[in-house]
């Protein structure tokens, strides 16, 4: 295709010249000897345009051929995503998937469109729910958008992605569900700015389920931040302060029926950010990391007027074993772990005899092994466990005190792109 363009730009050349040159045949059909050196020199002319253009239209085939070579390379270096350089030596890189689910639990109410802990059922609870729940939905479909440069401060990075699980839409007329914003952020050499995943969480020890839902004693959330990551030979540590929020549980006494019951007070007039470290080291056998946060929680409204200080630590090794197959293992525990635990249990209680804020001791983690059957075909199996230790002078008996997960799958891959 690109010579049949070569060709029919040297043909219309060529066919001008022919023009040209017959209209002064007919128009003198006796030439004198100045005007035949004049017709010689405006042929020549014309031949010289002609292998210009030639060589015009050899240089733009070369600059399409290296245009389409760097794509494709770019393309392969992304998993086949598509990517190209913007002016300023800025490259866009779009991606995202689309991802259907099916989920069939046998007990309503334990989380529509994903696992939830805290959303399932106390025994004393399931007799009045329905007994089966089967729901498919596309909400977890994602779109992000990259862009990377080069400066004199190290390489500038954006992030904007999001997903479907925001508000709105229902399964009676369009399924049709808002945006939810994941992460977002910029990022110059080492500093970053924005929203993305907590820095006290390693990434990297996820292991993968099919549910969108992870561990119940893992850690998840997604949090504003200002994180700096300092890399060295062999890992890199990570400082950062990021958004605070707590949420308390108390217990208050029903004067009607003289009973008690369970009250849930949000945080209010937090002014000291989450501070948190973490620790990452990759060698030969795996990665290891330990990460460490300090917070203040704050209550200060409904006639309460508190603060007390909390910790926690999070230690995190994942080895690679014979093969593709890695083990992962993650242990948290502090008391003060509450939102970053993927239980969502409560950051701490209030003393309904005085107001104050009690801390109390949670812990979890998990246990995860991935295993290659073969080209395209891969497995999980992880057990998870989350406990807090309830005090029942500030909660009811019927509050959750513990939660258990157990993931296995089978995963298929026909081609690189999809997952079965």
């Amino acid at each position: 295709m690109k010579k049949r363009e070569g060709n029919w730009s040297k043909s219309c050349a060529l066919f001008a010249a022919m023009v040209v040159g017959g209209c002064m045949a007919v128009s003198s059909p006796a030439l004198a000897g100045d005007e035949i050196s004049e017709l010689k020199a405006t042929i020549e002319q014309l031949r010289q345009t002609v292998d210009m253009l030639q060589k015009k239209m050899a240089v733009m085939e070369q600059q399409q051929a290296a245009t389409t070579k760097s794509v494709e390379e770019v393309k392969a270096a992304k998993g086949g995503s598509v990517s190209w350089d913007m002016p300023k030596n800025t490259t866009f890189h779009l991606y995202g998937y689309a991802k259907m689910d099916a989920i069939y639990t046998d007990t309503d109410g334990g989380g529509d469109y994903t696992y939830v802990p805290a959303a399932v059922p106390l025994d004393s609870a399931q007799d009045s729910l329905p007994d089966n729940k089967f729901i498919m939905h596309a909400r977890q479909s994602r779109i992000g958008v990259e862009t990377s440069m080069d400066t004199a401060y190290g390489v500038f990075k954006t992030k904007i992605e999001t997903d479907f699980f925001g508000s709105g839409g229902n399964q009676n007329y369009s399924n049709s569900y808002g945006l939810r914003l994941r992460r977002a952020y910029g990022q110059l050499g080492n500093l970053m700015v924005g929203q993305d995943w907590s820095t006290f969480i390693d990434l990297a020890m996820l292991p993968e389920t099919v549910d969108f839902g992870g561990p119940a004693g893992g850690l998840f959330i997604r949090q504003a931040q200002i994180r700096w990551t300092q890399p060295f030979e062999g890992g890199s540590f990570m400082l950062a302060a990021e958004n605070p929020e707590s949420t308390f549980l108390t217990r208050t006494l029903d004067e009607e029926s003289a009973s008690y019951a369970s009250a849930t007070y949000g945080s209010s007039g937090e002014y000291m950010p989450d501070l948190i470290a973490r620790l990452n080291l990759d060698t030969t056998i795996g990665h290891f990391s330990i990460a460490g946060l300090v917070r203040e929680m704050i209550i200060d409204e409904a006639g309460l007027d508190d603060s007390a200080w909390g910790g926690a630590v999070s230690l995190n090794a994942k080895f690679n074993l014979f093969a593709k197959d890695v083990l992962s293992l993650e242990v948290n525990y502090g008391n003060a772990l509450g939102r970053y635990l993927e239980a969502e249990f409560d950051d701490a209680f209030i003393n309904p005899d005085n107001g104050d804020i009690e801390t109390v001791d949670q812990w979890g983690g998990f246990v995860a092994y991935r295993h290659v059957w073969g080209e395209g075909l891969r497995s999980t199996v992880a057990y998870s466990y989350a406990e807090r230790d309830n005090d029942l002078n500030y909660v009811t008996a019927d509050v959750d005190k513990k939660y258990q997960s157990v993931h296995a799958n089978l995963i298929w891959s026909p081609i690189p792109r999809i997952n079965m």
